[in-house]
């Protein structure tokens, strides 16, 4: 999971051109993310789907995969598992346009985080 979660904000921080850029971009202390980078502070599900955002990956596809790591070994989400298992199947191509157009909307494009630097 850290593992996963480093090579994000390094991806974020290539695009961004930097660790202190992504905080800025993401509007949080620099702290924050060295304390994610270490395992000391959570990175939530959100910001790791905004660094997913920052770093032109599919932010939704973070967003599912963060939620479920961090309900893993819970009742919670044990039901989340089985209800994305069974919303998953059923659904195959139109999942996959819902998900493209959800991702579309997360992205940061170079022109938003240069305006958000301004």
């Amino acid at each position: 999971m850290l593992e996963t979660l480093n090579k994000l904000i390094a991806d974020a921080s290539a695009i961004a051109g930097s660790e202190a850029q992504v905080a800025k971009i993401l509007g949080i202390p620099q702290t924050h993310i060295s304390g994610w980078k270490s395992g000391t502070r959570t990175c939530v599900p959100a910001d790791r789907a905004r660094l997913a955002g920052i770093a032109r990956q599919d932010a939704v596809l973070e967003l599912v995969r963060a939620t479920l790591e961090s309900s893993e070994g819970t009742r919670r989400g044990e039901q989340l598992s089985q209800l994305l298992g069974k919303f998953l199947r059923p659904t195959g191509a139109v999942l996959g346009v819902v998900v493209a157009s959800l991702t579309s909307l997360i992205f940061f494009s170079p022109q938003q985080i240069q305006c958000i630097l301004c």
